[in-house]
């Protein structure tokens, strides 16, 4: 869409994309200059890259009207092939009927009287509805065209009193919110690599990266955007499946389709070996998060199971949550670290809190859901994001503290653009630039979370396949993935304008 914007002393710009608020009487399509004016609704704003996609979500609805109308036509011709044999009814053949047969009839008829009464108040309802739909749908077409056309006649009055009242805010939002980011591929530092890589984490300080190539880790060294593999670990016995570094030191940890998690440690020459294995879950090692102090490990397993670890002289089981149906895809702690959440293929999440009186961990909240998901991740203490498979849209929930529980509060559009999707490559978030990471089927969603706790997607990366796995580096500048079309370990820095 290479449209420039009309509205005067916005220099020109090129539109960026479209506002879906109902309600917005400003001028839909939006460039960098017009996002003040949509302040109120950025939720609603949709970027270009989504627009084709947006359409056709709203074509599908179109759609779905029509099969609805197509069927209401045919549940119809029902209801009339049923009264048939009373349209030609001869009253004089009443006395050749069988007594059996004149009592059928008289309760058909009894009937047919409130049938009468309770259909053509359903369809008067129904009608109405229907009338008042086409009449509003038919004004909304009006005024939109009719409200370009007044835009375009007016802006030399409104531009004025909209740029008297927030070029102060103008100037603030540009400076803050403006920049938008975009992930550029590194193409000739790309690595071949033909096994599947599930797991990929960078250390504290971006120094180091390491990626589970099927049951091996490859340990690289990592500058600026660069690869230099320098170790290769084979003491798990199948794929590995997550990978986290500790906060403080370079020890890592790693969980497996063996159903082990090791603890690992480095030497005075960054070589790393094993330092602890911790065997007590039956099936794959689905997710893994460690404490800011790591002297926690909290894993989740396909086994149905939470399990947590504590250090004292080394990592100990303490405590096990055997409360969820289904495999565990999924764990967030929150900043504070006294909350825990979890999502599991039993179509629900947990809200697990620790008990400062005897540090266990109990569940305080069960969310059930319509559908499950792979991925969900705190950003506050308050709040915390899920993704439902597939869906088109990510569920935000916030806490509600008259109740002290976690309520879905809206829906934020983001792209999939598959039929299928891979547990692997949790959803990330980056504080320092406010980055969220979200990974949906064939897409990777680049978002940022704006001043006023809106989302808004910066960049949508498209594989070939949903087979795709990733990690953002702790300062947000890159991000690292492997994907089953190009079998290649890919490198993008984060560039901002």
């Amino acid at each position: 869409m290479q449209i420039r914007c009309t509205k005067a002393d916005h220099r020109d710009l090129q539109i960026i994309g479209v506002c879906s608020d109902p309600q917005c009487q400003q001028q839909r399509p939006y460039c960098n200059f017009c996002l003040p004016i949509h302040f109120l609704h950025l939720n609603k704003l949709i970027p270009q890259e989504l627009l084709n996609e947006w359409i056709q979500v709203r074509m599908e609805c179109i759609n779905n009207v029509q099969v609805i109308i197509s069927q209401c036509n045919k549940d119809l011709e029902s209801i009339r092939k049923l009264f048939n044999p009373y349209f030609n009814f001869n009253l004089e053949k009443l006395n050749e009927l069988e007594i059996s047969k004149i009592d059928q009839l008289i309760k058909g008829l009894c009937q047919i009287e409130i049938f009468e009464q309770l259909l053509l108040q359903q369809f008067s309802q129904l009608a109405l509805q229907l009338q008042q739909i086409a009449m509003d749908f038919k004004d909304l077409m009006k005024n939109q065209y009719s409200r370009i056309y007044l835009q375009e006649q007016q802006s030399s009055i409104i531009t004025p009193l909209i740029q008297q009242q927030s070029s102060n805010h103008i100037s603030q939002y540009q400076q803050q919110s403006v920049k938008s980011l975009k992930f550029n591929r590194l193409k000739s530092n790309s690595i071949k690599q033909d096994g599947r890589c599930y797991a990929i984490a960078f250390n504290n300080d971006d120094s180091f990266i390491l990626i589970g190539c099927r049951e091996k880790i490859k340990v690289f060294q990592h500058e600026k955007g660069n690869l230099k593999e320098i170790q290769l670990l084979n003491e798990h016995k199948r794929d590995v499946s997550t990978l986290n570094f500790m906060k403080k030191t370079n020890h890592f940890v790693s969980g497996s389709g063996d159903q082990i998690i090791i603890i690992w440690q480095p030497n005075q020459i960054n070589q790393w070996n094993c330092l602890q294995k911790l065997d007590g879950h039956l099936n794959w090692i689905s997710c893994l998060v460690l404490n800011k102090e790591d002297s926690l490990i909290i894993s989740g397993s396909e086994d149905k199971t939470i399990k947590f670890w504590e250090k004292q002289n080394e990592f100990q089981f303490q405590q096990v949550i055997t409360d969820h149906l289904g495999e565990v895809f999924s764990l967030s702690l929150n900043k504070q670290e006294n909350k825990l959440i979890s999502s599991s293929k039993d179509k629900s999440i947990f809200v697990i809190e620790k008990q400062s009186l005897n540090n266990k961990w109990f569940i305080i909240q069960k969310i059930q859901l319509d559908q499950y998901g792979y991925r969900l991740h705190f950003i506050t203490n308050q709040q915390f994001i899920f993704q439902p498979y597939l869906k088109k849209k990510m569920y935000i929930y916030e806490l509600d503290i008259n109740n002290n529980l976690y309520i879905k509060k809206q829906e934020q559009f983001v792209s999939c653009g598959s039929e299928v999707d891979n547990r692997f490559f949790p959803l990330q978030y980056k504080r320092l630039k406010q980055i969220l990471i979200n990974k949906n089927g064939k897409s990777i969603n680049v978002m940022r979370i704006q001043e006023n706790g809106e989302f808004r997607i910066e960049q949508i990366i498209e594989f070939g396949s949903c087979d795709n796995y990733g990690q953002l580096s702790q300062d947000g500048n890159y991000l690292v993935t492997w994907d089953s079309s190009s079998r290649q370990i890919q490198i993008r820095i984060c560039q901002e304008k």
